[in-house]
């Protein structure tokens, strides 16, 4: 007992220095995308309580929360306190991921929307499908984050590497979704189509889950990472849409999603989109501990 009182009480000052550290990096980054806006944020947030801008920026402090847990919960045994600088460095990454999908969202992920002004209109559909964005990059960077490498600077490179890949992933599974659907999201997300919007915040944050896997582990090589990452990533995205459909079909019976867009059933969207994540997080899970 007193052996365990005694640990706890010499962990606590680098453990309280380790999350003091992220929860700066996070204000940090709330800072930085407050600058980058054209309106005053606190007052669109806090006093007028606009809800499409309040999904997407809760989104993104719950994406940085996701990715940030392998930096802050990542310690040195012996020497706790060297830990600190390796999570700075992880996190000073995490920052500027963070800011730069901001642009990814506005010029690739949903070109031709005029994002801010849709926010400031009340487009709580924009909001829901920026939100499963950003939720859906954080498990990309927590698992471009998770694992060991032989050095700092590989580390590094391949964190950096990795998360770049499999965020390119995600955009190309929206392009491929969007291409295949008879509906476009994007006409859908103008007119404020709640549920084009779960829908494809669903499978945002889904293939954000699955793709995760195929980025997290240890860094052995560059050959050996760039396939681990190819096939642990397009059968994790493969399985997530079979199982998908399975799901809906013995949850949602009689109800496909085409009759779901063409209906506008909101309510059995959003349930849509909880199955598929959910689906995604098993599928992960199989993906990491069986194939």
């Amino acid at each position: 007992m007193l052996d365990y009182l005694r640990a706890t009480l010499e962990n606590a000052p680098p453990a309280a220095a380790s999350l003091l550290l992220t929860l700066v990096a996070g204000g940090l980054l709330w800072f930085v995308h407050n600058r980058l806006t054209r309106f005053d944020d606190h007052q669109v947030l806090f006093r007028d309580g606009n809800a499409a801008y309040l999904v997407q920026r809760a989104a993104l402090v719950l994406g940085f929360g996701v990715a940030a847990l392998p930096p802050t919960t990542r310690t040195a045994d012996d020497l706790p306190w060297s830990s600190l600088i390796g999570q700075a460095y992880e996190l000073a990454w995490v920052v500027v991921a963070f800011v730069a999908v901001r642009y990814v969202v506005d010029l690739v992920l949903l070109r031709r929307v005029a994002n801010d002004e849709e926010l400031l209109r009340g487009n709580v559909a924009l909001g829901v499908v920026e939100a499963g964005f950003y939720l859906g990059f954080g498990f990309i960077l927590n698992g471009s984050l998770t694992g060991a490498s032989p050095t700092v600077t590989q580390g590094l490179a391949s964190t950096v590497v990795f998360g770049c890949l499999g965020l390119a992933l995600v955009v190309a599974v929206f392009w491929l979704h969007e291409a295949v659907t008879p509906w476009s999201i994007r006409e859908e997300l103008r007119v404020g189509g709640l549920t084009a919007a779960f829908e494809a915040a669903g499978v945002l944050v889904a293939v954000g889950v699955v793709v995760r896997e195929g980025v997290a582990g240890d860094f052995t090589g560059w050959v050996v990472g760039f396939e681990a990452f190819t096939v642990t990533a397009v059968v994790a995205v493969l399985t997530l849409y079979l199982f998908r459909w399975v799901a809906n079909r013995l949850l949602l019976r009689g109800l496909t999603l085409a009759t779901i867009q063409r209906e506008h059933r909101v309510v059995a969207s959003a349930f849509s989109a909880v199955v598929t994540v959910v689906v995604a997080v098993l599928v992960a899970a199989v993906v990491r501990t069986q194939l």
